[in-house]
């Protein structure tokens, strides 16, 4: 009863449904929570509308897991999925993390921020929001491109040794990738390297099924 005891209290578990997983697993979702999830078993990566790579393509399951981690943020289940695109991305050791900031000042967007400090690299708030932005949910890629000119700042590159830095950026969801062309712009502008953007998911191309008609609360990106 006592090693059974033991057992139970050192068995891993699964932070999105509990039931218990191997040791070389802990702290990532188990199989069925990956198939439930849509979670692919290799990192998602592209070059439109600017390199990026991502955990998972933008499915129900995973928008609604996301939307509830914007409420705790610090909760297990997000970190499980952090711990699974760090090991999964392939990012140069030396690479400076960037986490897009949310315009809202008071109940903001908290996961890219806690993506980037869950991913084990160098990470720098290197940027601001300049103003607040219309919602981008009803906006097509031409109007968000538009919305969000001018939206960010970004501290200056001081320093040699600072302007040969590589930057990835960091957010939730990357959409039509608007926020994040704004985003590397401003950097750009100070003497930054951007070499692309790290997500949990990215949302299919036009007419892919997403199974909900309206995805109100999404991120901007």
């Amino acid at each position: 009863m006592l090693e059974a005891a033991r057992s139970l209290l050192i068995q891993p578990t699964c932070p999105l449904c509990r039931s218990a997983i191997e040791a070389i697993d802990e702290g990532r979702p188990c199989r069925p929570c990956r198939e439930r999830l849509r979670l692919p078993a290799e990192i998602l990566w592209g070059s439109e509308p600017l390199p990026w790579q991502a955990l998972a393509s933008y499915s129900s399951e995973i928008r609604t897991l996301l939307l509830k981690r914007r409420e705790a943020a610090n909760g297990t289940q997000l970190q499980g999925l952090i711990r699974l695109l760090a090991d999964r991305c392939s990012l140069d050791r030396s690479a400076v993390l960037v986490p897009i900031p949310s315009w809202k000042l008071r109940r903001g967007n908290p996961l890219p921020g806690r993506i980037a400090e869950g991913l084990g690299l160098a990470c720098q708030p290197l940027l601001r929001r300049t103003r607040a932005s219309v919602g981008q949910h009803d906006l097509n890629r031409s109007q968000r491109l538009a919305n969000l000119q001018g939206a960010f700042r970004a501290d200056s590159a001081a320093g040699q040794h600072q302007s040969r830095q590589t930057i990835w950026l960091v957010d939730d969801i990357l959409t039509t990738g608007g926020t994040a062309l704004a985003a590397r712009t401003a950097l750009e502008a100070e003497g930054h390297r951007v070499a692309g953007l790290v997500c949990l998911a990215r949302t299919p191309p036009p007419g892919r099924d997403l199974r909900c008609p309206r995805r109100l609360g999404d991120t901007p990106g």
